[in-house]
């Protein structure tokens, strides 16, 4: 995105800041396809619901057949952080300013930069009045939640199984097993915030691909990445994510308060612009 402004200069945002970042190599080996089930690869039940693979919100196809449960219940409680964290976005943002008794929420805000790594704010939608009071006061609080990890890597690591099991057939064994026992036991937590922390989750290799142009056109590929002395292979999700299938399992919990942010921002004077 760029904001070109009324004195002529051009912003150029991203969603992520232009900084040094570590690469990696990545192979693509061959483009997974669609493949239908008689029984949920999750947990055995008659598969009767479209499952897109990943989620349709990053770009995602119907690639095969899931239950309800696995494909509703399962995805309720982990692909909105998923969708959060590919879409770089602060949920639940709360702003706090002079004059303005109390707390005015938003909606979800992305996480936006310019090339010298400053945030840029972006709101949508209808704002309240008392927000552009606060902004205009130039000094300001935003509150917010960023994506939970475990339960994006979840999320990761449901489309990364039902992958594998696209290519290879419903994979069986420990490791399978314990795959599907921590997705059945977010499946079955009571809520979103009590979806159980998953070591084999944390674990996952995963790599986000912020180019302008995804790596592959189709929804799922088969992919190897070159970290180190060994490679590491798993799938590369809609051309930009790619995640592993195996697991260097993370038996430290993340304590809850790294999702949350509180940052002081101070406002300058008011420009105009163009969007493009």
């Amino acid at each position: 995105m760029s904001l070109e402004l009324s004195d002529g200069r051009v912003l150029h945002l991203s969603a992520t800041p232009q900084k040094p970042s570590a690469s990696a190599k990545i192979t693509l080996l061959e483009t997974i396809n669609r493949r239908v089930f008689d029984d949920c690869p999750i947990c055995g039940d008659p598969a009767t619901d479209e499952e897109h693979v990943p989620p349709a919100a990053l770009g995602g196809e119907k690639m095969t057949l899931t239950c309800a449960a696995c494909n509703h219940r399962l995805g309720s409680h982990v692909e909105a952080d998923l969708t959060d964290w590919y879409d770089n976005l602060i949920t639940l943002p709360r702003f706090t300013g002079p004059g303005v008794q109390g707390a005015r929420r938003t909606a979800r805000i992305p996480l936006t930069w310019t090339p010298e790594g400053e945030f840029v704010l972006l709101l949508s939608g209808n704002i309240d009045p008392a927000i552009e009071k606060m902004l205009r006061s130039r000094e300001i609080e935003l509150a917010g939640l960023l994506p939970d990890e475990n339960r994006y890597r979840l999320a990761l690591l449901k489309h990364a199984y039902l992958a594998a099991c696209l290519r290879f057939g419903v994979l069986q064994g420990a490791d399978s097993d314990h795959v599907r026992r921590d997705l059945l036991a977010a499946r079955e937590a009571d809520g979103r915030s009590n979806v159980p922390y998953s070591p084999l989750a944390m674990g996952l290799t995963v790599i986000r691909h912020n180019g302008a142009t995804a790596l592959a056109s189709e929804p799922l590929v088969r992919a190897v990445v070159h970290l180190g002395e060994e490679p590491v292979e798993g799938v590369l999700l809609v051309g930009r994510v790619f995640v592993s299938w195996s697991s260097t399992i993370d038996l430290q919990q993340t304590p809850d308060q790294h999702r949350r942010l509180q940052v002081s921002m101070q406002v300058g004077k008011p420009i105009s612009g163009t969007v493009r």
